[in-house]
């Protein structure tokens, strides 16, 4: 099969402009040049060179006006000659074209086989071909700025630091082992257990700093929790620019989570927006309380909301206690109705009121536990409403992923992790056995 000539879409399917069909093996020159009829043929082209003419179907009728992209071996992605067939978009004329490649020799590609070939005919690592798959799934920048790294060789330049001081020691310790005569010096294990530790050292400070900016590529989760008709829909259509939950002035609108993601300086934030929380007089209504609950305890950011235009209650207090123990931003919205007072009123009512609260002391937070890391005024349904909201969200983000900007990323996959942590764990193995005068 590795020799088979592959063809596959290289473009999502869909409506577009353009669409990009890509055929790699020994046989790609030979399969476009049936299907082209142009001023030149693949065939006689160079390397790097354009095509413009028609992609032509097997009873010899035009399909469309094509560009062809020519790519001799080795000097091509996959290392293999590889034509890329650049057509109109849409549904139907890519397809056609496939078909047609298809039909005359080519087999369809399996998921990742181009980039399979390129790694296999040594055109990349295999660090950068898996981060060609964390690229495209990437749904942040800064888990596209991961990728983009690892694709250009930071991964692998880095382990090859590690690597070439790692051999250093094998050898010396090899080469006492099988040329004690020739080296003449006996073995220093402290020494070489102390330089042990200096790259266990190093590999242990980059697992560390590798785990928290994992947190960054994973995005953050901010639940918006409030009791009924405070706004928490609105505020959430007011982040994302549309309307995506439904907002009525009858409370209890939203009965189940609804989630979405925004980019926040490159940090995907996954907000959900989530079901009044209230003593619940119907099954359903009870599971979407009971699923605000659990997107509270699982969140990395809460957003308490609370109607700037009313005191505090007794459900703006139940829903404070649910987000207790989590970094909380409070929303005072609805404030173009707070008659003009600002915000510090508005807070020392909260806190009066959870100050009332079960094992609330003066001036705590709900519950006396609650991390509330910023409060703002919102008046969700008018433009620019949310962006108090939207700042302080952008402010809590260096505290909630525990990241110092410039940290360095590295690592694509889990596997990528799971080999570094078992690199450590043998060279702490090894200096312990140095150190001991053991062998292993």
């Amino acid at each position: 099969m590795t020799n088979d000539t592959i063809v596959a879409p290289a473009t999502a399917p869909g409506e577009s402009a353009v669409a990009i069909t890509r055929l790699s093996g020994p046989r790609a020159l030979e399969i476009a040049a049936a299907r082209f009829a142009g001023r030149a043929s693949p065939l006689d082209s160079p390397s790097h060179r354009i095509l413009f003419g028609s992609f032509l179907s097997r009873d010899g009728s035009p399909l469309d006006t094509v560009l062809l992209f020519i790519f001799r071996a080795p000097h091509s992605y996959t290392g293999e000659d590889l034509v890329e067939i650049s057509s109109h978009g849409g549904a139907v004329l890519p397809a056609a074209i496939l078909a047609e490649l298809v039909a005359s020799g080519a087999r369809p590609a399996r998921p990742g086989e181009f980039t399979e070939r390129a790694f296999r005919n040594g055109k990349m690592d295999l660090a950068q071909a898996e981060s060609v798959a964390a690229l495209v799934r990437a749904r942040s920048e800064r888990s596209a700025l991961v990728a983009r790294e690892a694709l250009g060789g930071s991964l692998t330049r880095r382990v090859a630091a590690l690597d070439a001081e790692l051999v250093q020691l094998v050898a010396e310790v090899e080469s006492r082992i099988d040329f004690p005569a020739d080296v003449g010096e006996p073995l220093d294990g402290m020494a070489l257990a102390s330089r042990c530790s200096d790259v266990a050292v190093s590999l242990r400070e980059w697992i560390a700093r590798l785990r928290e900016s994992r947190g960054v590529e994973a995005g953050v989760r901010a639940a918006l929790i409030g009791r009924p008709n405070v706004g928490k829909s609105s505020l959430l259509n007011a982040l994302l620019g549309y309307e995506r939950a439904i907002v009525a002035e009858t409370p209890g609108t939203t009965r189940d989570t609804v989630e979405e993601s925004i980019q926040v300086d490159g940090v995907e934030v996954r907000l959900a927006d989530t079901a009044g929380v209230r003593h619940a007089s119907e099954r359903v209504e009870q599971l979407g309380v009971d699923r605000s609950r659990a997107a509270a305890e699982s969140c990395d950011l809460a957003v308490l909301v609370l109607d700037r235009s009313e005191p505090v209650g007794d459900g703006d207090m139940e829903a404070a206690a649910i987000v207790a123990e989590r970094p909380t931003i409070v929303a005072w919205n609805k404030a173009d109705l707070a008659g003009g007072a600002g915000i510090a009123s508005g807070r020392e009512e909260a806190r009066r009121a959870w100050a009332g609260g079960a094992g609330a002391g003066a001036g705590s937070g709900p519950g006396g536990s609650a991390r509330i890391v910023a409060e703002v005024e919102t008046v969700a349904v008018r433009p620019g409403g949310a962006e108090s909201l939207r700042d302080a969200i952008r402010e809590a983000l260096p505290m909630v992923l525990a990241r110092r900007p410039g940290d360095e990323l590295g690592v694509t996959s889990s596997r990528q992790m799971d080999l570094l942590q078992s690199a450590l764990a043998s060279i702490v193995r090894a200096e312990e056995g140095l150190r001991g005068d053991e062998s292993y």
